[in-house]
């Protein structure tokens, strides 16, 4: 897949890792993009190192490493990587929306509330980028998604591979790039608010704060950025009191992303009733965004077909959105697709159950075992949404406050939250069985997945649900659960304890869709 160092195209077809290449989305400098889909029928975009320099490989090394920390409703997860292969990939979640640039370009620009919406969003991606110990250095149009639920901020990290002052990627981007970066100086979380300054000037007139909108020669265009040379002509007066700050020369005299979410925060309560894109954008911004939604759709559906005429198809599902800018909802009972509760647990002995890929001792050798240990914990507190990070927050809704340091474990959905006790609980490097099966009792719908543990494992986790269901809570306490998590914040089930399990045999979720089953056995160690 490389020659003279560097990694060539790569047809449909071809996986990496878990996930199968259905066609190309984007290509530059560094590296190349492609949309896959993972056994289950998740669709991600696959981004992949071009380069095979050891200081390319190692800096993309980093970049994953960075990225992999980053949490945050208006950023895209990561779903899996390898730095270490023959040619470097990560697959992140894919969101097909259109950039700002796009809109901007083909609808026109933003008036000052639909602005200070997405200003919000962004804010809040940086607020979750920064807490990761992560400077973005690339913000600019071109890198945010807008899907109609809110922002995307994509690609943070790419731009630690290369030096602003040197680079041709760099200075095509100059014009978004923050005075000190410009200078090849250390950059700091105040030069990301500087970009997002920029960004937001060009949402608001139509090009980058420079005159004649950052083009020209590359050298006149770093000079201009270099010294703050500054061109703000047009600028509505309503949004100064935004961006202006933003753009200040002194990286000490900038706004953090938190105050610049307070300000946008403060403006939109004046529209309660305004909700997700639909309230804010213009009819012109929204028909495109559907338009390109729908036009990525079916082209995931066709490059499917074109790989595997008999694979199942489904919408690409759309991002989630986040709580702090819509309004209180009413109250009403929680679902949880991905946990099993007594009453689901209680009809499955009723079940047509068809097994997908079970797993046992004569099966191939790499069967039963989860792409990464899994540990099952005991949960101290849930709720909807990603685990909240950085400061607390009291104009959250509900009020929240951080999840404790590496006790919060989010879905791959980006639906549910857990924290987690401080109780050892146990690991599992391998299940003796793995089955995703179909619900057919009356009353009982949609996929299950249950596991069997190993002889060795069987009392150690005899013990642990004995421990829970000994408490005699409630199904609707929080600590009368168990958590199956990967890594430091990957959630994949949580389930409730009825009564002790000496087999070793539990239930782990129900209610799912079959690729969403699947999926799910396949992290648990699907083949």
């Amino acid at each position: 897949m490389q020659s003279d160092g560097v990694a060539d195209a790569v047809r449909p077809g071809v996986r990496f890792g878990a996930f199968t290449v259905l066609d190309e989305l984007a290509s530059g400098g560094m590296g190349r993009i492609y949309l896959a889909r993972s056994p289950g029928g998740r669709t991600v975009a696959v981004k992949t190192l071009i380069t095979d320099s050891k200081d390319d490989r190692r800096r993309f090394a980093r970049e994953v490493v960075l990225a992999q920390r980053v949490q945050g409703v208006f950023t895209a997860s990561v779903v899996a990587a390898d730095a270490a292969a023959a040619v470097p990939w990560m697959a992140t979640e894919y969101v097909p929306a259109p950039s700002l640039r796009d809109l901007v370009e083909s609808c026109g620009t933003l008036d000052a509330s639909a602005l200070h919406w997405v200003a919000a969003g962004m804010a809040e991606a940086l607020v979750s980028i920064h807490a990761a110990g992560l400077v973005h250095r690339d913000v600019k149009p071109s890198n945010v998604l807008l899907p109609v639920e809110g922002p995307r901020v994509i690609d943070f990290g790419i731009s630690q591979a290369h030096d602003v002052t040197r680079t041709q990627t760099a200075l095509a981007t100059v014009a978004y790039a923050s005075p000190e970066q410009a200078r090849g100086e250390e950059t700091t979380p105040a030069s990301d608010v500087y970009s997002l300054g920029a960004t937001l000037f060009c949402l608001a007139v139509g090009r980058a704060p420079y005159r004649d909108g950052g083009a020209g020669p590359a050298l006149e265009q770093l000079v201009r950025a270099a010294t703050g040379d500054l061109d703000v002509s047009g600028l509505p007066t309503e949004l100064e009191g935004l961006v202006l700050p933003c753009l200040a020369l002194d990286p000490a005299d900038r706004p953090a992303p938190a105050e610049i979410l307070a300000y946008c925060a403060d403006r939109l309560g004046e529209r309660p009733d305004a909700r997700g894109g639909e309230g804010w954008l213009s009819g012109a911004w929204i028909e495109a965004i559907e338009r390109y939604r729908a036009g990525r759709v079916r082209a995931v559906e066709a490059a499917r077909r074109r790989i595997d005429p008999d694979a199942a198809t489904a919408a690409v599902p759309a991002p989630g959105r986040t709580s702090r800018l819509r309004p209180p909802p009413p109250a009403a009972p929680r679902t949880r697709l991905w946990w099993a509760t007594g009453a689901a647990v209680a009809v499955v002995a009723l079940a047509v159950v068809l097994v997908v890929r079970p797993w046992d001792a004569g099966a191939d050798a790499a069967a039963g075992v989860p792409d990464e240990p899994v540990r099952i914990l005991e949960v101290e507190d849930e709720f909807e949404g990603v685990c909240p990070t950085g400061s607390p927050d009291p104009d959250a809704w509900p009020p929240q406050s951080p999840a404790p340091s590496g006790r919060a474990f989010t879905s791959d959905d980006r639906q549910s939250c857990v924290v987690v006790s401080t109780a050892p609980g146990m690991t599992v490097n391998r299940f003796k069985e793995v089955a995703a099966y179909e619900e057919k009792a009356p009353g009982a719908e949609g996929w299950s997945v249950r596991v069997a543990l190993k002889d060795s494992d069987r009392a150690t986790f005899a013990e642990l649900t004995g421990k829970i269901a000994g408490q005699g809570l409630q199904s609707d306490d929080p600590k009368a659960r168990l958590a199956f998590v990967q890594g430091d914040k990957r959630l994949l089930a949580s389930f409730f304890i009825a009564s002790k399990l000496p087999g070793g045999t539990a239930i782990i979720a129900v209610g799912l869709g079959e690729n969403e089953a699947r999926f799910l056995a396949e992290a648990l160690g699907a083949p």
